[in-house]
């Protein structure tokens, strides 16, 4: 598997605190693959995310993308939050094609990504509303779109399902794993819900409370399983993560 993200001996401590957030993490990620991060609030998955994609510079230690040092924000790392982080004076295609506007592509390309990304989220009907017209599960559909549009290397999602119903939530995990599949990407998902977490990782990295404990990461043997596979083994699995975790 060639490595796409290297996380190397990574330590976060904020300003004044007395403990890092972070101490020592060690993770690799692979070009091509899902992998998601499960673990307790507090235990800094959003944290990692953050560093990872280069908006807090850690205290100790570097990652890594294709050998070199993230050092802040880049396009090549697109992300998705749990408020989505849209904007609502632009309508749903002007949010998608927003990050192409600034990196100064030209309108026909815009269009052509924007055009493609919309069918591939279900939106085409909606491209002139306004987000704020639209509910949560579509809004999170642009926000995916909008992280794409950049064809970035890898895509973040911090939380990002935690809001929806349960019925919407499983609309956007088949977004997922079909865009997943389609686009042959590499996806970095962060979530405190232990089935979406088996259900969307090829692998699975356990983060614990305790700072002195290595991450765990585990291979998935259940990845996109539907609810009709889910017996007495997958049960096994998701209580022993479970363990794991408290």
């Amino acid at each position: 598997m060639e490595k796409l993200i290297e996380v190397k001996n990574l330590t976060l401590t904020y300003p004044g605190a007395s403990e890092p957030t972070l101490k020592s993490l060690n993770l690799d990620i692979n070009r091509g693959e899902i992998i998601t991060v499960i673990g307790k609030s507090g235990c800094g998955k959003s944290t990692l995310l953050n560093t990872m994609a280069g908006y807090i510079p850690p205290t100790a230690g570097e990652v890594l993308l294709n050998g070199e040092v993230i050092t802040g924000p880049d396009w090549k790392l697109g992300v998705v939050f749990q408020n989505n982080a849209l904007y609502p004076w632009l309508n749903v295609a002007d949010n998608i094609g927003f990050g192409l506007k600034m990196r100064h592509f030209d309108k026909a390309e815009i269009q052509s990504r924007v055009d493609t990304l919309l069918d591939q989220v279900q939106l085409t009907d909606k491209k002139d509303d306004y987000v704020f017209e639209l509910s949560g599960g579509m809004r999170q559909r642009v926000a995916i779109a909008r992280a794409l549009a950049n064809q970035p290397q890898v895509v973040m999602f911090d939380e990002s399902f935690g809001a929806l119903d349960e019925f919407t939530r499983n609309d956007i995990h088949k977004v997922i794993l079909d865009l997943w599949k389609s686009l042959h990407l590499t996806f970095f998902i962060i979530t405190h819900d232990i089935d979406e977490a088996i259900k969307l990782g090829n692998r699975i990295a356990i983060m614990t409370p305790d700072k002195g404990l290595p991450m765990k990461v585990v291979d998935n043997p259940y990845f996109n399983i539907s609810s009709e596979d889910i017996d007495a083994n997958y049960m096994n699995y998701k209580n022993d993560i479970l363990k794991q975790i408290i």
